[in-house]
């Protein structure tokens, strides 16, 4: 009997569970990027007609931390650094599990440089780390799994479409 009863309660609270009471539907909205936990600021960034789901790294911290020890991100998900102004970044792979796309962005939202394909580097210290940089000043560095930017056909002098907060 106190089976019956547990299992009676506890159908009607799933059943209550999956209803809003006021006939509403919900819209379910889209995954965050694999590793998604960092507590950034996740946003719609869109390129000739496609939509890519970026955290926005824009503090000090954040943007140390990065991409590091993620295991894979998946597909049309990836990071916009916001480097708070107009300078010539360096980048490495410290940490860096995945192979990334390294998108170099202007102030504009136009694509500077793009470097393709930049391997992770387990076991390398610090010190042998390779760098990363654009020729010219950049404010925003998009990071993408490698691959992306050749598949959606993305080049230097493209804008991207995107509103920071």
């Amino acid at each position: 009997m106190r089976f019956a009863v547990m299992s009676t309660l506890l159908a009607l609270a799933m059943a209550a569970a999956a209803c809003r009471g006021d006939g509403a539907r919900t819209t379910p909205t889209p995954a965050p990027p694999a590793g998604a936990d960092s507590g950034m600021l996740i946003m719609a960034l869109r390129h000739d007609g496609h939509e890519l789901l970026v955290e926005v790294a824009s503090t000090p911290e954040q943007r140390e931390m990065g991409l590091g020890n993620r295991d894979a991100l998946d597909p049309d998900t990836g990071m916009l650094f916001d480097l708070g102004g107009t300078r010539v970044p360096r980048f490495w792979m410290k940490d860096t599990l995945v192979a990334l796309d390294m998108l170099w962005i202007r102030e504009d939202r136009v694509i500077a440089e793009i470097t393709a394909d930049v391997q992770p580097q387990p076991g390398v210290p610090d010190s042998g780390l390779a760098m990363y940089a654009p020729s010219s000043a950049v404010r925003y560095v998009l990071e993408l799994p490698a691959g992306t930017a050749e598949q959606l056909e993305m080049k230097p002098g493209d804008t991207l479409d995107f509103t920071l907060p």
